[in-house]
């Protein structure tokens, strides 16, 4: 800014000196000191051309009022005097440069390069020190989450001047981008606005959090926002607001163990202390109750599943594995490998009971492997129930064996109820004596006999229960107690309070 009472010596020097080749833009001129105040508070040049004597306010006036309250502007003063007093005083407030009136501009471009060259130096100093504190801060904390330099953090805690701290963990998933650039991004929309400080934390990025601000406890919006800055997919986990900045391990930990769980929960949120898993169970019985997993029981119940050729059961017998594994607390990297043993060994049997799909099975196989890159539990159960659908369409469902192992499933699951081969006929759409025939075929029994006696091995077991004979004879289907009664002296030769009497040592 070029500040002079005379107009002649504003525009001699705003158009004579070639000043974007040394580096500057006039960005304004001043007829007098408080017009030059007015204008620097909005135009805030990094250099001002002062004249010494103006009407109103001297440029010494004008200098010592601006060196109130910026102490890094650089002036040159001008004068038509060579008083030394004016000299003495320009040099008091660090004045860069003194010319004489007229200005020779041989004499104002060594200045211009003097002050350019300090310009660069302080900004290169500005850049560095800044660089160094975010480090020294960086250091602090990421030396606090292990339990060290807490006298330091306890300052930084201070020099911040927040109330209360979150801290949010991010973890970037199959990521092509280097992470020193998500760190960047992340810092640009963190640090702005005093938002946050972000911080390495390997194999994560940190943020300390301001929690004071309100937008950082608005968790949807937060996903949102970090989204939109580092444009990959990631996950993250946030520990709840502390005030004691000695906490930060503590609730670090916290988080950091949640993350290391996301397998477990959905995508899109932020994992909080209030985030639910994507499967829940319910220990709806005792630890003693429960028997250890058995592989080669959900392998077989799954080949059965499939011979029958029904989807749904295979998909529950799946989650009913899954969610064992999640009661007994097994990890993630555990879970997967159950899951791959168990695919591959219905797989591997199928193959060997049906010769005609070896080529489909070999390249199922191929992929089972597939399970270990799954991020997260329902995509697990997704994929797994992908493999055995496209495995389910190559096996000969409409067989006459599969059928009738169809229908003596569904009497094992129904036979409580009034079940009829008319019934099942419809279901299976098929001829009612035709079933029939196939029915005796195969297992060599007719429908009503077969059925008669899954409820006769079923009562049995439920009289040696204590049942009484009545309550057995409803929960096998037998509206009438005398029936049963009939019935289960034609199959055993004894009455059903006989026969407990004789089993019941």
């Amino acid at each position: 800014m070029i500040v002079d009472d005379e107009p002649t010596t504003r525009q001699g020097l705003e158009t004579i000196i070639p000043w974007e080749d040394f580096g500057f833009e006039v960005v304004g001129t001043a007829e007098n000191g408080i017009e030059a105040i007015e204008k620097y508070q909005s135009l805030t040049p990094n250099l001002m051309i002062v004249d010494m004597k103006m009407p109103r306010m001297s440029g010494i006036e004008l200098i010592e009022k601006i060196r109130e309250v910026d102490s890094s502007i650089q002036f040159i003063v001008l004068s038509g005097h060579a008083e030394f007093e004016y000299a003495r005083k320009a040099i008091k407030y660090n004045v860069r440069g003194y010319l004489l009136k007229p200005v020779d501009e041989d004499e104002l471009i060594p200045f211009l390069h003097e002050i350019k060259l300090g310009f660069k130096e302080e900004l290169e100093f500005s850049r560095v020190k800044a660089k160094m504190d975010e480090e020294n801060k960086e250091r602090i904390i990421q030396a606090a989450l292990t339990g060290e330099c807490m006298v330091e953090l306890k300052e930084l805690y201070h020099h911040l001047g927040w109330s209360t701290f979150r801290i949010l963990i991010i973890e970037v998933v199959n990521n092509g981008f280097p992470l020193s650039d998500i760190k960047k991004q992340l810092k640009d929309y963190f640090e702005k606005d005093n938002k946050g400080f972000v911080f390495s934390s390997s194999p994560h990025i940190g943020i300390l959090l301001n929690a004071d601000i309100g937008v950082n406890n608005n968790l949807i919006y937060m996903y949102k926002e970090v989204q939109k800055n580092i444009q990959t997919k990631f996950a993250a986990s946030i520990s709840q607001s502390f005030k004691q900045i000695e906490d930060l391990t503590t609730h670090f930990k916290i988080a950091s163990d949640r993350i290391k769980n996301q397998f477990f929960y959905d995508d899109g949120k932020i994992l909080s202390s209030d985030s639910l898993p994507a499967i829940s169970v319910e220990a709806c019985v005792s630890q003693d109750d429960i028997t250890q997993l058995q592989l080669s029981e959900i392998v077989d119940q799954l080949i059965f599943a499939m011979e029958i050729g029904d989807l749904k059961v295979i998909e529950r017998i799946c989650m009913d594995a899954g969610k064992y594994m999640i009661y007994k607390d097994f990890p993630e990297r555990l879970i997967k490998e159950e899951y791959i043993q168990i695919v591959t060994s219905v797989l591997k049997k199928l193959m060997y009971d049906h010769k005609d799909i070896h080529v489909t099975v070999s390249n199922i196989l191929s992929r089972v492997y597939g399970i270990e890159n799954q991020s997260k539990l329902n995509d697990l159960f997704t994929y797994v129930n992908s493999l055995l659908a496209e495995m389910l369409e190559q096996i000969d469902s409409n067989g006459t064996d599969i059928l009738v192992k169809k229908m003596m499933n569904l009497i094992e699951q129904n036979y409580h109820k009034n079940i009829k081969l008319e019934t099942l006929s419809k279901v299976l759409n098929y001829n009612k004596a035709y079933l029939g025939k196939l029915f005796k075929d195969y297992t060599g029994e007719y429908f009503n006999t077969y059925l008669d006696k899954v409820r006769i091995e079923k009562a049995k077991k439920l009289l040696l229960q204590g049942l009484k004979v009545y309550e057995v004879a409803e929960q096998i289907g037998f509206s009438n107690v005398d029936y049963f009664h009939s019935k289960f002296r034609k199959y055993e030769g004894v009455s059903p309070s006989s026969y407990r009497k004789e089993h019941s040592d």
